[in-house]
């Protein structure tokens, strides 16, 4: 359990400190930016989506969201004049933001590119020099294809050789896709069930837009702009329009408020630049600035205790027992639960939940001899021991001679095995109906299968290609900053 709050605390820490360096590359002050950048990590949607849900790939992801799109402002600030060539910080930028988004969590990388690409569509129709957006565009994408090689290919090799039950889209809900009520209410209500949720964007961002709105002729281009941006993403991601687009494929990204990150960064930068522009006491801004601070903290305190807390202490899913096949950790769709260190690993035994199968083989079913791991002989599940080992599992269960076997392990096309028994006896295998790893033994007294997954010479490519690449930008990077030092 300490290492899960480390973890939080880190990734609290890294959106912190990449919201504070992208707010200072936008010309907030070093106190601006870290008060934007607060207001920012400290998000109702934002805890939430880190202490109630512990979607931690996600959250990585939307770490490095700013990064993207600090990269895509100076795109859009570089097309005033018609000079084709090479922006080497708005590249690098788009090629680490997209890298370590990638990197992260895939659905969010679908996302960023997709509105990347409405992005440049509006470059290309009403600004000038589109051959210059064009040209980084390309050369970021691909040295971020490159960089990114080490999960790319074998990902794209495993979603070509197999065919993969990829995440569904759930009913169009509140929570899937809200509407302004439901928005409204997740800001401004002191209800317990509205209060603590991942599908708003928080009542600064709220203020940031009344603000914006209300001094519309005091502010200055960036935050018009900015503000009108976010009110467009925060819309592309209500009920309003994905009613109409959830049944397509799109519906695999599941929670259209995904996007609304991009916008609550955005109005957290603008809920400063908005006050910079109005007020022209540094006394006066100090004051907002600290009261915009004290009430994101109030707020997320309050929502964590009464959303959060509170209920889950009064209705959490208890784990304090060793789940069994009679007595499984099951909970549809989803539930709170309340662990400690002593049995924090009951959670991980035996459980069904949805979700738990994306990206397992199609037409799959999770069976009893799967969930108890269980060799499976003469259609009888037998006692197995299974122990772990690296890229592997050592299967110690007494079998039969000379009989048809089924592994506990799910088995992939594009993957090859090596399975061999206590006497280092090697195995041909197949892949059965229901995707698991089926043997027949040999005729000799086998109590041990130990099964490895071998690494591909693709795989080994990819690294190779991502290495490279990593050295050549490091490279470079440090170069240009001796010739900038001469």
């Amino acid at each position: 359990m300490a290492g899960m709050y480390v973890l939080m605390w880190l990734q609290l820490m890294v959106q912190f400190s990449v919201a504070k360096w992208v707010g200072k590359e936008l010309s907030l002050s070093s106190l601006e930016s870290t008060v934007a950048a607060f207001i920012y990590t400290v998000t109702t949607p934002i805890i939430s989506q880190i202490i109630q849900q512990w979607l931690f790939g996600e959250v990585w992801a939307m770490s490095f969201m700013p990064l993207v799109v600090l990269a895509l402002i100076r795109l859009a600030k570089s097309t005033k004049d018609n000079v084709v060539g090479l922006d080497k910080k708005t590249i690098l930028l788009l090629v680490v933001g997209f890298t370590l988004i990638i990197l992260s969590h895939m659905l969010s990388f679908v996302i960023v590119t997709g509105y990347t690409a409405i992005f440049t569509a509006f470059l290309l129709i009403f600004r000038k020099n589109r051959l210059n957006v064009l040209f980084n565009l390309f050369v970021a994408a691909i040295i971020t294809i490159l960089l990114s090689m080490v999960f790319l290919m074998p990902f794209v090799i495993a979603m070509l050789g197999n065919k993969l039950a990829t995440p569904g889209a759930t009913t169009l809900t509140l929570w899937s896709a809200p509407d302004i009520h439901e928005l409204f209410q997740t800001a401004f209500s002191f209800k317990s069930d509205v209060i603590f949720k991942t599908n708003s964007i928080g009542i600064v961002a709220f203020l940031a837009i009344f603000g914006v709105i209300f001094t519309w002729w005091k502010q200055d281009r960036f935050t018009k702009y900015a503000t009108v941006v976010s009110i467009v993403i925060i819309f592309s991601g209500m009920s309003y329009i994905w009613k109409y687009l959830y049944a397509t494929p799109l519906g695999v990204i599941q929670f259209p408020h995904r996007v609304f990150i991009i916008a609550i960064f955005l109005l957290s930068l603008t809920s400063i630049f908005m006050i910079r522009n109005v007020f022209k006491s540094n006394r006066l801004r100090h004051i907002l600035y600290a009261g915009l601070t004290l009430l994101s903290v109030f707020v997320t305190l309050f929502s964590l205790k009464f959303g959060f807390l509170d209920p889950v202490n009064a209705l959490a899913v208890r784990t304090d027992y060793k789940p069994t096949s009679k007595r499984p950790v099951s909970y549809t769709p989803i539930a709170n639960f309340k662990i400690k260190n002593d049995d924090f690993q009951n959670i991980m035994g035996y459980w069904t939940t949805y979700g738990a199968f994306d990206y397992m083989p199609a037409n799959f079913q999770f069976n009893k001899a799967l969930q108890e791991k269980k060799v499976i002989q003469s259609g009888k599940l037998i006692k197995t021991t299974v122990k772990p080992i690296s890229n592997g599992v050592i299967y110690t269960a007494n079998l039969v001679n000379r009989e048809n076997t089924i592994l506990p392990m799910v088995g992939y096309k594009s993957v090859k095995y090596e399975i061999m028994d206590n006497q280092h006896r090697h195995y041909s295998y197949t892949i059965n109906k229901n995707k698991q790893l089926a043997i027949k033994t040999k005729n000799a007294d086998v109590n041990k299968l130990i099964v490895k997954a071998k690494t591909p010479l693709t795989t080994y490519i990819a690294w190779t290609i991502s290495l490279v690449t990593a050295v050549f930008l490091l490279v470079i990077a440090f170069r240009n900053k001796n010739k900038q030092n001469i």
